[in-house]
């Protein structure tokens, strides 16, 4: 690999970096800054969690050990509420 093709690829890899960096740096300001209402067309992560005021998860969304789909809620005391998941393929809905 010559000096200009690895220079090359140094500016590929930096131009991915600074997109990821600018995406990670509006979340954090939205963070810093209290932004209570965010609106966005997409999110996309492996796992979502919503806490309540106490700062006690309350809601999971993600996935099960076979990767399909997971949604629990759970009491402020920390109880499980509800719980939709999967069985052998199919929907159950538990608490």
């Amino acid at each position: 690999m010559t000096v200009d093709e690895r220079f090359e690829q140094l500016e590929r890899k930096t131009q991915r970096l600074d997109k990821r960096n600018k995406r990670l740096t509006v979340a954090l300001t939205m963070t810093a800054t209290g932004e209570e209402l965010g609106m966005f067309d997409t999110v996309t992560a492996r796992h979502i969690f919503v806490r309540n005021d106490a700062g006690k998860i309350v809601v999971n969304l993600g996935a099960n050990v076979a990767g399909n789909g997971l949604v629990y809620t759970r009491s402020a005391k920390g109880k499980d509420l509800v719980e939709l998941t999967t069985s052998d393929g199919n929907g159950v809905v538990g608490a």
